[in-house]
């Protein structure tokens, strides 16, 4: 037996029988796979695309033009905001202005200071203050303030009464500096007193001392009794009918602070006494109680 092996023989008889398949068997399946992997792209590429229409047609306030450009990116954001002054700068700014407003004022009346409720403003040229008295007006908190100064002005001392009031109202009293400055400014501020009363800037307390409210002084002049008194308002010499003159050598009218209550009176000085007759009521002004009193003297019915 023969070793030799027709391996061309043995290998041809391995595949078996058949027909023979044109090459173009052998390609299709290949062509089959790409057209099957470009359906499925197509179908990604237009479901992604109806997707975008969908979202951009329902933004609110769009209208889909064909030949619109599409926004890639929003609006950059302004960098140019100014800082906002806080709530301390604005009230320094305030009180600032504030003073400026009153130190003008102050310097247009002659005036070398004026008080407002955050403190004392000087004007120009004005300093230093030499004396001050705190409050010498007495008005309890909330009413008001008060200061006492002696305070230069261009080489000239000043003395002043200034009061300020929540309603932003405020006075300036102010002389060039004579005599003693605590009798001056106890003068000052029984006139201040008056004023309050009469504007209603404090009310009236009403006088339940029993004392009299006049007196005649060393010189024979008419002059208040007590502390508790001011004269707001004088006029002498008048006639308020025979009924009320016979005898006297010197009559007159007043208009007084007593106790913190704006009062009226006549009188009259007969033998070097003196005879005080309060009216008992309330008037517009002087003039309008000199009418009224000598009405009351012409009835005969008096003032008593």
């Amino acid at each position: 037996m023969g070793t030799d092996v027709d391996w061309q023989h043995e290998l041809d008889s391995s595949f078996g029988t058949g027909h023979d398949l044109p090459p173009g068997h052998y390609v299709a399946a290949g062509r089959t796979a790409v057209r099957r992997r470009r359906a499925a792209s197509f179908a990604i590429v237009a479901s992604m695309a109806v997707g975008v229409g969908a979202a951009w047609a329902s933004s609110p306030g769009t209208a889909p033009r064909g030949d619109a450009p599409v926004a890639t990116q929003g609006p950059s954001p302004t960098t140019d905001a100014q800082p906002t002054m806080s709530a301390r700068e604005a009230r320094k700014a305030r009180l600032e202005r504030m003073r400026e407003v009153t130190r003008e004022k102050a310097e247009e009346q002659g005036n070398p200071a004026t008080l407002t409720y955050e403190g004392l403003v000087l004007s120009t040229g004005a300093g230093p203050v030499l004396e001050r008295v705190a409050n010498p007006m007495g008005y309890p908190a909330g009413m008001g303030r008060s200061v006492g100064i002696r305070v230069m002005m261009y080489e000239t001392e000043y003395y002043s009464l200034l009061t300020a009031h929540p309603d932003d109202s405020s006075s300036m009293t102010t002389v060039r500096a004579t005599g003693d400055f605590d009798g001056w400014l106890d003068q000052a501020v029984r006139s201040r007193t008056t004023l309050d009363v009469a504007n209603g800037v404090t009310p009236s307390s009403g006088d339940t001392s029993g004392q009299p409210w006049l007196v005649l002084d060393g010189s024979g002049n008419v002059a208040t009794a007590r502390p508790g008194v001011v004269i707001s308002e004088q006029r002498a010499d008048v006639d308020l009918g025979e009924s009320f003159g016979a005898g006297a050598t010197e009559t007159g009218v007043v208009r007084l602070v007593v106790d913190g209550r704006s009062e009226f009176a006549a009188y009259r000085v007969i033998d070097g006494t003196l005879d005080v007759i309060p009216a008992g009521g309330t008037f517009d002004s002087m003039a309008a109680f000199i009418d009224w009193a000598r009405g009351q003297y012409s009835s005969g019915a008096g003032m008593r």
